[in-house]
C-alpha cells in the first residue's frame, strides 16, 4: 500500500455564502464588518489538521509567534508563502501557482469545502483532488435536504418547510411560543431567528414580503424551539466506495445560536438508547448522502432534550467543520494522556496594542503554552485578533479529566493583562488602575 500523500489545507471557512442561491429572499441579518474580517481569518483554525509534511494557505500572513506556538504544541504548521494581490485566498493562490507549483506538486489538495475553483486550482498546483461536485456539496449542505431526510424517515425534529408568505404565517401560528425560522443556508447562527412575539413576526415578515415583491423566492424552515439538555455533533467520514467510518460525537456549546466550542461527549452523560439511535440515524445520513452523490467528512448537528426527547439531526455539515477541529485536538491530547476541548470567546481588544504575540509570550512564561508534556492552551487562529476593535480567541484547551474550566480561567487571566476582554459573560477582566501602564 502507498503511504498517503502530504495535504495542501485550505479555506476559506464560510463557503456556504457561495453556496446560496442568489435569487433567496434573505432573513434580517446582524452583521459588521470586524465580524466579516474574523470570519475570513477563521481558515487558521486548519492548522490543527496539519501533520507532518502537509502545508497551510491561509488568508492573511501568519505570525511567526502562531507558527512556532502550534509547532511547540506538536502541530506541524508549515506555511506556503503568502498570496498577495487582489481577491479572495483561492483567486490570489491562482494568481501565483507558478510560484508555488514546485512547493506542492504531488500532494493532495483537502479544502475545508467544495467550490467550483478548486479543480482549476489542484490542476494550476499538479495536486490530487477528488471530491463530490459543487451541485452536490449545495443541495445536502442545504437544511431543507436534511430536514426531507429528517421525514422520510419519521425522526424526531422534524421542521415545517414553507415557500410562500401566507404558509409561513400558517406554519408559525402552529409551532408555539417561540418558533425558529432558518435559512436554508445559513451557518454559525447567522440565518436562524427566534420569534418570541406577534410584533417581532411581524417585522419579520415584511422585511421578506419586500423581498418577495420584488421577486425573490421564499425557502424557509419552520420550527418549535426546543428545550435542550445537550447539543451534540456526531462526525463520520464516507468514502468514495461508500463505505462509512465513525469519527466521534461532540457535545457542543452553544449560547442561542452562537457556537462557542465542542469537547468529546462523555458517554456516561447518555444512555444507551439515545446513543444508539444517534449512531443508527447517523449512518442512515451517511447512506443517504452517498446515494446522492456526496462523499468525504460529514457533520451532522442534533440535541438531546431535557424530556429525553433525541434529535438527531437538525442539520447536516457536508465538509470540514469546526467539530473535525475538535476531535483533531482530541485525538492529539490522546497521545499524552489529556483531554482536549474547543474554545470559541469574543472579545474586545485594547487600541493600539499587538495582542497576540504578548499573549503567546505571557502563556508561556505563565507555564501555560501547551507543550505537550504539560496542561495548558494554544491559540489556533492568530488574526483573528488583528483585525479591528473586536476579535476572537479560537483556543485549543489540553487538561487533564475535569480540570477545563481551571485552565482556561487561568489562561483568561493572562488574555486580560494583553488587552484582550472576553465578552462572553463566564469570564471578566479585573478593573486597573488609572495608573496601570498597561492600562
Amino acid at each position: 500500500m502507498e503511504p498517503p500523500k502530504s495535504s495542501v489545507h485550505l479555506g476559506p471557512v464560510g463557503v456556504e455564502d457561495s453556496w446560496r442561491p442568489s435569487d433567496l429572499a434573505t432573513l434580517p441579518r446582524v452583521g459588521s464588518a470586524h465580524g466579516t474580517a474574523i470570519a475570513q481569518a477563521l481558515d487558521e483554525v486548519l492548522s490543527a489538521l496539519s501533520e507532518e509534511g502537509d502545508r497551510l494557505i491561509t488568508a492573511f500572513e501568519l505570525p511567526p509567534e502562531f507558527v512556532e506556538a502550534m509547532r511547540t504544541a506538536g502541530f506541524p504548521v508549515n506555511p506556503l508563502p503568502h498570496p498577495e494581490g487582489v481577491g479572495d485566498v483561492v483567486a490570489r493562490t491562482l494568481a501565483q501557482a507558478g510560484v508555488l507549483r514546485p512547493q506542492v506538486a504531488g500532494m493532495t489538495l483537502r479544502p475545508y469545502a467544495a467550490r467550483p475553483e478548486y479543480e482549476d486550482l489542484a490542476s494550476a498546483l499538479d495536486l490530487a483532488y477528488t471530491a463530490p461536485t459543487v451541485e452536490c456539496a449545495k443541495r445536502v449542505n442545504s437544511k431543507t435536504w436534511s430536514n426531507d431526510v429528517v421525514l422520510a424517515h419519521g425522526w424526531n425534529g422534524a421542521a415545517w418547510p414553507v415557500t410562500s408568505l401566507a404558509g409561513l404565517e400558517r406554519r408559525v401560528a402552529q409551532a408555539g411560543p417561540v418558533v425558529l425560522l432558518k435559512d436554508p443556508y445559513g451557518v454559525s447562527g447567522q440565518g436562524t431567528l427566534a420569534i418570541r412575539s406577534e410584533s417581532a413576526y411581524r417585522s419579520v415578515a415584511r422585511h421578506l414580503a419586500r423581498q418577495v415583491d420584488r421577486g425573490k423566492r421564499l425557502e424557509l424552515l419552520v420550527q418549535p424551539l426546543f428545550d435542550k439538555r445537550r447539543d451534540i455533533s456526531s462526525h463520520w467520514h464516507i468514502f468514495p466506495d461508500g463505505s462509512v467510518r465513525s469519527a466521534g460525537l461532540l457535545e457542543n456549546d452553544v449560547e442561542g445560536f452562537r457556537y462557542r466550542g465542542s469537547s468529546p461527549a462523555a458517554p456516561e452523560s447518555f444512555r444507551q438508547e439515545e446513543i444508539e439511535h444517534i449512531d443508527t440515524a447517523g449512518r442512515t445520513l451517511c447512506k443517504e448522502l452517498f446515494a446522492a452523490g456526496y462523499f468525504g467528512p460529514v457533520d451532522i448537528d442534533g440535541l438531546v432534550a431535557t424530556d429525553g426527547t433525541v434529535v438527531p439531526c437538525l442539520e447536516v455539515n457536508a465538509r470540514v467543520s469546526m467539530g473535525t477541529v475538535a476531535l483533531a485536538l482530541t485525538r492529539h491530547a490522546a497521545r499524552v494522556g489529556l483531554h482536549a476541548t474547543l474554545e470559541f470567546i469574543n472579545t474586545r481588544l485594547d487600541a493600539g496594542v499587538r495582542p497576540f504575540p504578548s499573549f503567546v509570550n505571557r502563556l508561556d512564561d505563565a507555564g501555560l503554552l501547551y507543550r505537550r508534556q504539560r496542561p495548558g492552551v494554544v491559540p489556533i487562529a492568530a488574526n483573528t485578533l488583528t483585525r479591528g476593535e473586536r476579535g476572537r480567541l479560537v483556543l485549543g484547551v489540553f487538561h487533564p479529566p475535569g480540570d477545563a474550566a481551571r485552565v482556561l480561567r487561568e489562561a483568561m487571566g493572562i488574555a486580560c493583562a494583553c488587552g484582550i476582554h472576553p465578552e462572553d459573560q463566564r469570564y471578566s477582566c479585573p478593573a486597573r488602575p488609572a495608573d496601570d501602564p498597561e492600562r
